[in-house]
């Protein structure tokens, strides 16, 4: 049986990249090909469902790495003799991260620096986006496509107490965002909008973000923003919750709004149309691309911009109709058989014409 072994630096079941790796390996696997996931770091749920990466067999036909941080298992993936294919999740560049974390910085710089070495001996690239793989073309890299990330589509039934509770406290509009607090992700223009929001707009309008904690200075810095802006009271953490209690969120919400500075996918965006509430997002990095026709996109992300545009989505209800259905016809584009199906053909015919 042909082996097509995955190797991640860390494995866990609560991430979009182990979430995808582990995805990957089931279509793997009904493909025909014996497939196991090697990592470095791997989750206490799945320590019994995965092995260390010194195990990695050397007789392994194809070795795919799931690139998404600097690791030294990217160097165990480079020095394998099988067919080599990387699947680019991007890297946030060190720039955005490094007066907020040096050990972070440092990862992803040698991210950044394994990526340009390994263009020479990558048999194939798979990019969950263009803008992913734009970034690999101009490295050099001879192979490359598109295929988005494969997720979940978060089909779970909301948590009723959660809801109930997120409707009885809402006053004016409910603006959610939900993704690691990160500086990349930019929480604190989002803080400076819904406060203009509050002010120019006369809508006491409350702010919710959903995801876990990263660097610790970045979230010290954006407490210290929201109390010099007098929001302390209008921004809630609810940190990382279950799928049952993120789907509350999204159905609690009136507009979801996305003002990340760097994001190569941005899976929350597709979360948000599929439980039909209305996107507004910067066109920045991969996002416009993942939006598509299915949002509001801007251009400019200066506070009163985008106060101004929720504004409008909360309160013009054919606008937010009008979003919410071209959500919903964006948000099939990835549908997870459609996904599943584009991975099961491409890695399937690679694997064909190079072994």
């Amino acid at each position: 049986m042909t082996s097509v072994h995955q190797l991640v630096p860390t494995i866990s079941p609560r991430d979009a990249v182990g979430n995808h790796t582990l995805a990957l390996r089931e279509i793997l696997r009904s493909s025909g090909f014996e497939s196991e996931i090697f990592s470095m770091f791997r989750h206490s749920d799945l320590m019994a469902d995965t092995h260390y990466v010194d195990d990695l067999p050397g007789d392994a036909d194809a070795v795919i790495y799931q690139f998404s941080i600097g690791s030294p298992v990217a160097d165990r993936w480079a020095r394998h003799p099988a067919f080599k294919i990387a699947n680019y999740h991007n890297i946030t560049p060190a720039s955005l991260v490094g007066r907020w974390d040096g050990l972070l910085a440092a990862e992803v710089q040698l991210g950044r620096d394994q990526m340009a070495r390994y263009a020479k001996i990558c048999d194939h690239a798979i990019c969950d986006s263009d803008f992913n793989k734009f970034e690999l073309d101009v490295l050099g890299y001879g192979s490359t496509e598109t295929i988005p990330v494969l997720f979940d589509p978060l089909l779970a039934a909301p948590n009723q107490g959660v809801l109930t509770r997120l409707k009885r406290a809402r006053r004016g509009t409910q603006v959610l965002f939900v993704g690691r607090v990160a500086p990349n992700k930019a929480h604190h223009d989002l803080v400076a909008a819904v406060k203009t929001l509050r002010e120019t707009c006369d809508d006491d309008a409350h702010l919710h973000f959903v995801g876990t904690d990263g660097p610790p200075g970045y979230r010290s810095a954006l407490n210290t923003i929201i109390n010099h802006a007098g929001m302390r009271d209008h921004v809630t953490f609810h940190g990382s919750v279950p799928p049952e209690q993120l789907v509350s969120h999204y159905l609690a919400a009136d507009v979801f709004c996305c003002l990340s500075d760097h994001e190569g996918f941005c899976v929350p965006v597709i979360e948000s149309m599929n439980h039909g509430l209305p996107v507004v997002a910067f066109s920045c990095t991969a996002v416009a691309e993942t939006v598509g026709s299915g949002g509001l996109l801007l251009a400019d992300k200066s506070p009163l911009v985008v106060a101004s545009a929720l504004h409008r989505v909360s309160q013009d209800a054919s606008l937010a109709n009008r979003l919410r259905d071209a959500g919903h016809r964006r948000a099939k584009c990835f549908d997870r058989s459609v996904v599943e199906q584009q991975f099961r053909s491409q890695i399937s015919s690679r694997l064909l014409e190079s072994l």
